[in-house]
């Protein structure tokens, strides 16, 4: 890698070369020491945007991105850090949200993360189906409820009020459409 140091810089600062404002240039310029400077100078400028620019991605990915971007890498996928969550893992998990929002999977696992209580504990029932014929209009439609029933049990010490309404919280936004929500909270 080599390295261009302008006249104004201090002995010894280097100046990335991955990009230099010179190097497309004819040759016939590469002689005059004013161009050269002035490339230099740009090079030295240009040289941080430059390389933010090469490292993009690796801002994108929550597990390499520096702390002072975290913030605004979960602002875009809506993760909010809260005590005991940490925020690296919480955008990291995004994207498998996303993948199960408004399924049966995502709202227990929305539900049970704001209601502190362990996924398996809590139960989704709706009335989702799916029918299929091979001739046409041959597939009768089940019948539709709309209501979607979210059972959960409240641990020792926990108000039964508060976990129903994190609940509510939580899975009101990731519903299906046309669907109403009911909570049942149940005391262990």
């Amino acid at each position: 890698m080599s390295a261009v140091r302008s006249s104004g810089a201090q002995p010894g600062a280097a100046v990335s070369g991955a990009y230099r404002v010179s190097g497309p240039v004819p040759a016939l310029f590469h002689e005059d020491p004013l161009f050269l400077e002035l490339c230099a100078a740009f090079d030295e400028l240009l040289s941080p945007v430059v390389t933010a620019l090469d490292c993009f991605a690796a801002y994108l990915d929550p597990a390499l991105a520096p702390d002072d971007f975290l913030a605004w890498l979960g602002s875009l996928v809506g993760a909010e850090p809260g005590p005991g969550r940490p925020l690296r893992a919480l955008i990291a998990g995004a994207v498998r949200s996303y993948h199960v929002r408004g399924t049966p999977d995502g709202l227990r696992d929305m539900v049970a993360a704001a209601a502190g209580v362990p996924a398996g504990d809590v139960r989704v029932t709706e009335c989702g189906a799916v029918t299929w014929s091979q001739s046409p209009g041959g597939a009768q439609a089940p019948p539709f409820d709309p209501v979607v029933e979210i059972t959960l049990p409240v641990l020792p010490g926990q108000d039964p009020d508060a976990v129903a309404a994190c609940a509510r919280a939580a899975a009101g936004p990731a519903l299906p459409v046309f669907s109403q929500l009911r909570v049942t909270v149940v005391e262990r």
